[in-house]
């Protein structure tokens, strides 16, 4: 049986020998994206007036931004090796798809370049992204099935996306960062050997 003081060593080991799956340096870029796409959502909100929206999303701004800090990484990295190391497989080729076209309908919208265009966009492909979102969340949420940081922070954001409008509220304030993050979380997970044998 492990002692206290070997338990920080073996997350340690179980962290460094699951690397090659989580691409743990790539945690920093994920949580500076979403942070300040969150701050932004949070301060469209508030300009529009509704306070309630954009407390939720300062809150979850918050919450993102401690997960950079050292205790942050410690707890997801815990959480990770805890629940997950030893039964972490690859996720399913649905959810790589899910992904992918999400980020192909980013980088479409972020195109284009007039108002109108955009708002024609909204009216054709919006249902389709959002119904891509709902199906990655649901997806990330059978990965993610036991309580822990990592679970938390995909309930919180499904719920905003689901009921608070944030898919919307991201396109207007940063499409491109937006873009960035999924494309960043996508190739946290997926290898490209895989995604273009399975796909």
């Amino acid at each position: 049986m492990a002692t206290r003081q070997s338990i920080p060593f073996i997350v340690l080991l179980l962290l460094l020998h699951h690397a090659e799956c989580i691409r743990l340096g790539q945690w920093g870029t994920l949580i500076s994206l979403s942070h300040s796409l969150m701050n932004r959502v949070a301060n469209a909100r508030a300009t529009r007036g509704d306070q309630a929206a954009a407390d939720r999303a300062r809150k979850i701004a918050d919450k993102i931004h401690s997960l950079g800090g050292v205790r942050g990484i410690w707890s997801a990295g815990l959480d990770f090796a805890w629940n997950y190391a030893f039964r972490w497989g690859i996720p399913s080729a649905e959810t790589y798809r899910s992904a992918s076209e999400i980020v192909a309908l980013l980088a479409e919208f972020y195109r284009l370049e007039s108002a109108e265009e955009r708002a024609g966009w909204m009216l054709r492909k919006y249902s389709h992204l959002f119904d891509r979102s709902k199906s990655l969340f649901q997806a990330l949420l059978r990965s993610f099935s036991r309580s822990g940081v990592l679970r938390e922070v995909v309930l919180v954001m499904q719920k905003e996306v689901v009921d608070g409008e944030l898919l919307r509220d991201c396109l207007e304030v940063g499409a491109a960062d937006l873009e960035g993050l999924v494309r960043v979380a996508r190739d946290m997970f997926f290898s490209s050997s895989w995604s273009h044998s399975e796909l």
